[in-house]
């Protein structure tokens, strides 16, 4: 048994085209050789009569013969080459052991061979490929749980919705972050005679601008303890003044082109007296618009923005009264809803659009507006991305009587 064992694994390491022609030598000559010396025995006529046959047996079995073994010998190999193959596309890497190699092998062994370790190798890089994803989601999930975090803490910062219901007559906030966090925020502070209250975008979004509204947050309260000092403790103009020198000088960008960065923000700030019913604005770069008898007013800023590289350290922002009557609806908003595009000709949602919305719910309570403004510019966008934060705040004044 160990004898023929070894036989056959000798004779399964040749080459098809070796036993095909074994096989063929012993069926077209070593046979018919055979046959002719049993002819000669049986006499002349027998003889010639063996010779005819295994001729014209030859010249007609010859090509399906050739072909017949030669399928016969290669469907096995085929059929187990097929099965690795299929193996290998589902993703069956444990293929089994083959023999070792043993000097010359045919086709068949060969590439059965090469596919055997063509497995082993997808086998290794699956192997590297999941401990790498593993790593991956590992990081990300921290990356997420961090960013949570960050959110958290980025909304503490925020003013606290009931102190927005006790400062205005009604009102709606529509804060809208791209990413979990972002670079919109919004601040109000009290005064002797009222309050300030302000819509302020700063540069990027994401993380990066989430920090800078921390910065811009701390630093809002300092320009208005250094105003609240001075002879004008309701001037919102001189709070932008003061907030831009803090953030030029707290950022490095006070030195032209050698600043480390180019970081700042674009603001809309008014100072409400509710005793006397008046508001006053002050802008960079940010509008304010005004709701009155069907028809709305926009209110430009100074074309300044705060704390940039190119901004003026000295630059003096305009306050500036804006005159109204009772029932007025004032509207304070960053650029993230009118320089989203969207619609038909891919084009931003601009600040037509934004005005139309406040007339046509003019007779609209105000509380709700946000779900419905952010369905509007939503349904506008459609497929396009999300450009920007988004951070509108509309309001009445809640008037002494």
């Amino acid at each position: 048994m160990q004898i023929l064992s070894v036989l056959t694994a000798h004779v399964a390491g040749w080459s098809v085209r070796r036993k095909m022609n074994i096989l063929l030598f012993a069926t077209l000559i070593l046979l018919p050789l055979l046959l002719l010396l049993a002819g000669q025995a049986g006499g002349a006529a027998l003889q010639t009569n063996v010779i005819v046959a295994v001729l014209a047996g030859s010249v007609i079995l010859f090509a399906p013969l050739s072909y017949g073994l030669t399928q016969l010998m290669a469907l096995r190999s085929i059929r187990e080459l097929n099965d690795q193959c299929y193996r290998l596309k589902e993703g069956d890497f444990a293929l089994d052991e083959l023999p070792p190699e043993q000097g010359e092998e045919h086709d068949f062994l060969r590439l059965k061979r090469n596919l055997h370790w063509m497995g082993y190798a997808l086998a290794a890089r699956e192997e590297r490929l999941a401990s790498a994803m593993q790593r991956l989601a590992d990081a990300q999930r921290q990356i997420g749980e961090s960013i949570d975090y960050a959110a958290l803490i980025q909304r503490s910062f925020l003013p606290d919705a009931s102190l927005l219901d006790a400062r205005f007559q009604s009102h709606f906030l529509l804060w809208s972050q791209r990413d979990r966090v972002g670079g919109d925020s919004y601040w109000i502070h009290a005064t002797p005679t009222g309050f300030f209250v302000a819509i302020i975008d700063c540069t990027g979004h994401g993380v990066p601008g989430a920090f800078m509204t921390l910065i811009v947050q701390s630093l809002f309260e300092q320009a208005a303890a250094l105003v609240a000092e001075s002879a004008a403790p309701a001037d919102p103009g001189a709070v932008l003044s003061h907030l831009n020198r803090l953030i030029k000088d707290a950022l490095g960008q006070n030195r032209g082109d050698s600043g480390m960065s180019d970081d700042g923000l674009d603001c809309c700030l008014c100072h409400v007296d509710p005793g006397r019913g008046e508001v006053v604005f002050a802008g960079a770069n940010n509008p304010l618009y005004v709701l009155e008898s069907g028809e709305v007013t926009q209110h430009k800023g100074d074309r300044c923005g705060i704390g940039y590289v190119r901004s003026p350290r000295d630059f003096t922002f305009t306050s500036r009264p804006i005159p109204h009557g009772p029932g007025a609806r004032f509207y304070m908003a960053t650029d993230g809803i009118t320089d989203q595009v969207g619609g038909p000709k891919r084009l931003p949602f601009g600040k037509r659009r934004l005005r139309e919305f406040f007339v046509r719910h003019a007779s609209t309570p105000l509380a709700g507006q946000d779900r419905l403004l952010l369905d509007e510019v939503e349904a506008y966008r459609a497929e396009e991305p999300r450009r920007d934060d988004m951070t509108v705040l509309g309001f009445e004044i809640r008037e002494a009587r």
